[in-house]
């Protein structure tokens, strides 16, 4: 059974004849239909509204009205132009066994470049969510004008700082904590541009069993300001229970070594321990098996660390001048290398290299950026260097060689 909600706001709805007969329609109608014709014949629940609503707070005076719902069957929450938002409507209202238990509905108005460039289906239809960022509420590859100027107006009345998530401090307000801490804990949404979705309706119970206590005080606070209903509006099917997105974050590299007794065995050159941050994973998918990790021995990457350590300790001294020009290439050949500027990070380990044949942390950041170049006989050779100590330097490199340090535009 669907159940069809429809936020009726000055529409023509006759198209409510045309659904199938296993469907319930319910339309809420405000002030903004007084005068236009319904022009139903089927029957309908009507329930009129005094005053004039957004779409998003008529769907909410009907979950204010459904606190004891049916058990089974999916609830379609539909704005008054359906087949303006999705031409396929009636077609994709067929398809509803195949629906997620949260499922969003509007298609890609035909018109738009995008149009042909569909990613999301149900059946042979397709249908167009939005992905968008949780803390600016930017849509990914794209800009949207409303919801920018949306969130610079929340942050200037309530006087967020730069790192207050605002999209936690709006539910916290609405006195929805847990679902708040959710959204803090995630990085992207899902959000129906057109506001036109199907929610199973064991998911509305559910809400309503957890968060319908707080609807009254969601509602004072959606009335406070007019871009707080559009702020609530890109959340609707996470508040039933679609999953947020988080994204995998990046290792925190381990800057000290474990060489067993040897305390005094630590990485005390600090582009080392910078260029150190994200080799391993490299290491792991380019290099042969002499550099991988075999049973609980230490790998060939933990002994090149350990030398190269120790030769920084070791190196001899040099005048004041000439330490500040190698940590300084040494510094920029890190910071390349952990942006993913690889060939930066080359030419600048070379140039270190010239001025210093010992200067481990550059050939570390070299052996690093050439394998992630996919140059493996060159890293591997580099890599070499580091596992032999007091070995000579290489008579040449074999990658192109540059006399200066190259400037990169900013």
């Amino acid at each position: 059974m669907l159940n069809i909600v429809v936020a009726r706001r000055g529409e023509e709805v006759r198209w409510i004849d045309e659904l199938p007969d296993h469907c319930t329609v319910t339309v809420y109608a405000d002030d903004a239909s007084l005068g236009v014709p319904l022009d139903v014949t089927r029957p309908i629940d009507l329930v009129r509204l005094p005053g004039q609503h957004s779409v998003g707070e008529l769907y909410l005076r009907h979950l204010g009205r459904a606190t004891a719902g049916p058990v089974e069957g999916t609830t379609v929450f539909c704005p008054g132009n359906p087949l303006d938002l999705c031409p396929d409507f009636f077609a994709l209202l067929e398809t509803s066994a195949l629906w997620s238990e949260v499922q969003p509905l509007t298609q890609t108005p035909a018109d738009t470049e995008s149009a042909t460039d569909a990613r999301d289906w149900l059946a042979e239809l397709p249908v167009a969510p939005v992905r968008f960022d949780l803390r600016s509420w930017a849509p990914l590859g794209g800009f949207d004008k409303t919801m920018y100027r949306a969130q610079q107006r929340y942050r200037q009345t309530h006087q967020l700082t730069d790192h207050r998530h605002p999209a936690v401090h709006f539910f916290e307000a609405c006195g929805l904590d847990a679902f708040a801490q959710t959204v803090g804990a995630h990085d992207l949404g899902m959000r129906d541009s057109g506001l036109l979705f199907a929610v199973r309706q064991t998911r509305i119970n559910d809400w309503l069993a957890t968060s319908g206590p707080a609807l009254p005080r969601v509602g004072d606070w959606l009335r406070q300001d007019p871009v707080h209903i559009r702020i609530w509006d890109q959340f609707w099917l996470h508040l039933f229970g679609l999953p947020f997105v988080r994204l995998e974050a990046l290792p925190r590299p381990d800057l000290a070594l474990d060489v067993g007794d040897n305390e005094d065995a630590l990485l005390e050159d600090f582009s080392l321990s910078r260029a150190l941050a994200t080799i391993d994973d490299t290491l792991a998918r380019l290099a042969p098996q002499p550099l991988t990790n075999r049973d609980h021995r230490p790998s060939a990457l933990q002994v090149a660390r350990a030398i190269a350590a120790a030769q920084a300790r070791n190196a001899p001294p040099q005048s004041a001048e000439s330490r500040r020009n190698l940590a300084d290439l040494s510094e920029r050949a890190a910071q390349a290398f952990r942006v993913g500027d690889l060939q930066y990070a080359v030419s600048c380990a070379q140039l270190a290299l010239k001025q210093d044949a010992n200067h481990t942390s550059s050939r570390f950041t070299l052996a690093m950026a050439l394998s992630a170049q996919g140059n493996r006989e060159a890293a591997l050779e580099q890599f070499e260097q580091l596992l032999t100590t007091g070995s000579p330097a290489p008579r040449h490199l074999p990658v192109p060689d540059r006399t200066i340090a190259p400037a990169r535009t900013q």
